[in-house]
């Protein structure tokens, strides 16, 4: 309540382009089948689907605005480890774009593309699953 009492609340879950393991929204805790690649695609699955699950719920431009994001593939030690070297960590700049520009104050819900073509239904059971 206290943000959207701001006047201009906006909130900013990241996702990644990696976001998937739909078929692991049965298992959230992926004990049918662990990798650790497995576990980060579904956790930003989840963000995704959680950000636009609130932007349903809660969403109301511009006085509070949800959306979620891909920081872009920079070079971190997890990066590295897995699949290679990235962009340098300078460049991510969306985040901070997404939080100061004017534009994504007039909107709320930018990001779905991220939710891998889990609509509504899905979402309502992985929020009823957190919630319980």
């Amino acid at each position: 309540e206290n943000v959207r009492a701001s006047g201009a609340g906006r909130i900013l879950i990241t996702s990644s382009i990696s976001a998937g393991s739909n078929d692991a929204l049965e298992d959230l805790q992926c004990e049918r089948r662990w990798s650790d690649h497995r576990a980060y695609e579904l956790s930003k699955l989840c963000d995704a689907m959680i950000a636009m699950k609130l932007n349903a719920r809660y969403g109301d431009p511009p006085r509070l605005c949800f959306h979620t994001m891909d920081p872009g593939t920079v070079d971190t030690k997890m990066l590295r480890a897995g699949w290679g070297a990235g962009a340098p960590v300078r460049t991510a700049t969306t985040s901070y774009e997404m939080l100061t520009e004017d534009r994504f104050q007039k909107s709320s819900g930018s990001g779905a593309s991220y939710c891998r073509g889990e609509g509504e239904a899905s979402r309502r059971k992985l929020w009823d699953e957190l919630v319980r």
